[in-house]
């Protein structure tokens, strides 16, 4: 599986919060007005050019160059504005490794967010399950709610009031901007900061989030939860996501492999970037990290472990700890080359909603474009039989001197076969507890 030839795609359209249109078309993706700037006709049912990379109104047939915005042909002058224009960001194949998001939360930009919003697995599965949860009059609170599309969500199924809390002022502006234009400018009260230092001036139905990372717990979410639940949901109240399980699976990725120790992630900028990068994290090798990427279930070589289990229910969540190590025993079941393991969750949003990240089905879209998987690689690939066996202890440390997203991860281990150990490894993302 190779993934999406933005080159080849044909075009697409679709109309996102804000009434601004994304355009994907011949590799390139446009974020432009949603309307016509001279009768209004919606520009999500009008024609692109891949050719000329021009897009034409329905009702007149005005067209208008996507880059620039500027009218080609019709009547009046007046441009459309554009708000992005550049490379598809969301194409990508299948092993193709990329750095992980989830360390670099605190400079999202614009261009991630629209990503995210562009994940329809992500999309479909969070609409869903809050058209579900959500009752007229309730009040919810939405954290991290970015550019406000939860929030949204939540206000058109009748909430009352909802809260919006992001540490990106920037893009809570944003969020707040777009919510006025879509007419809930009175009902979306927009709170800037880390949600540990804010108080909410009443206690709500529903406390909404999506600060997981693709192991779950990437974005410290089961802390900021447990926060969340304690002191700003009411008795009774719903937490959504609920249940939410992560996973690792050892596996065969010898292209994502490869990429680690030739050209480096897609999004590193090249060797000398990447090696750049690693040292200003203090990384030993590119085997000190975690990264985003497909890997295919294909290449699984044995059945997935449960890691970690958060339940919001306040019993079972009072005794949820952030730092742990956990014992996983595999047995191969197939030959291959083992190179890592893969990381991923599945969530339970709502009663009938279940958001599960593992699919591998990149054109048919049961892969997430934002969360991707976690892979964690070794350094020394291994081969190895069916029956042989993996021992793993994967630990993660919470993090220090007061960082609310620092954490480290390790895994280490060892490959038997039969009595005999073939090979052992051990990473970390940071340096060894004290």
């Amino acid at each position: 599986m190779t993934g999406r030839d933005p080159a080849t795609e044909p075009p697409s359209l679709l109309e996102l919060p804000g009434d601004r249109l994304r355009v994907r078309a011949a590799g390139q993706e446009f974020v432009i007005d949603a309307s016509c700037p001279h009768r209004k006709g919606r520009l999500v049912h009008g024609y692109v050019n891949p050719g000329t990379l021009r897009i034409s109104c329905p009702l007149h047939h005005s067209s208008f160059d996507l880059a620039t915005g500027c009218p080609a042909r019709g009547p009046g002058d007046d441009p459309l504005t554009v708000y992005r224009a550049g490379v598809w960001p969301g194409y990508y194949g299948s092993e193709q490794v990329w750095l992980p998001a989830s360390e670099q939360l605190l400079a999202w930009g614009e261009e991630f967010h629209e990503l995210m919003l562009g994940d329809d697995l992500r999309m479909t599965a969070f609409r869903t399950a809050i058209a579900e949860a959500v009752r007229p009059g309730d009040v919810v609170l939405d954290l991290g709610t970015g550019t406000g599309i939860l929030a949204r969500w939540a206000l058109e199924a009748g909430a009352a009031r909802v809260y919006g809390i992001d540490l990106n002022e920037n893009v809570l502006a944003t969020a707040a901007e777009r919510l006025a234009e879509a007419g809930f400018a009175d009902r979306f009260v927009p709170l800037s900061g880390l949600s540990f230092d804010l108080e909410l001036p009443e206690r709500v139905d529903i406390v909404i989030s999506e600060i997981m990372g693709n192991l779950a717990d990437n974005e410290n979410f089961s802390a900021i939860l447990d926060d969340a639940r304690e002191r700003f949901l009411r008795p009774g109240g719903t937490m959504l996501p609920g249940l939410v399980d992560s996973f690792l699976v050892p596996v065969t990725a010898e292209t994502a492999h490869a990429q680690l120790t030739g050209e480096g992630p897609r999004d590193a900028g090249g060797p000398e970037a990447f090696a750049g990068l690693l040292a200003a994290r203090g990384a030993e090798s590119p085997f000190s990290l975690y990264y985003d990427t497909v890997l295919p279930i294909a290449g699984h070589l044995a059945s997935p472990r449960l890691i970690r289990r958060y339940d919001p229910a306040p019993a079972a969540a009072a005794g949820t700890e952030t730092s742990y190590r956990v014992p996983l025993a595999y047995t191969v079941q197939r030959d291959g080359v083992f190179t890592g393991f893969k990381g991923y969750f599945v969530a339970q949003l709502s009663e009938s909603v279940a958001l599960d990240i593992s699919g591998d089905d990149i054109e048919g879209r049961t892969t997430s474009d934002s969360w991707k998987h976690c892979y964690l690689p070794i350094e020394r690939p291994v081969r190895v039989r069916r029956g042989d066996r993996i021992a793993l202890t994967f630990a993660r440390r919470g993090g220090r001197d007061g960082d609310p997203f620092g954490q480290t991860y390790s895994w280490e281990g060892q490959v038997l076969s039969g009595t005999r150990v073939v090979d052992r490894f051990a990473h970390s993302t940071g340096p060894a507890a004290d």
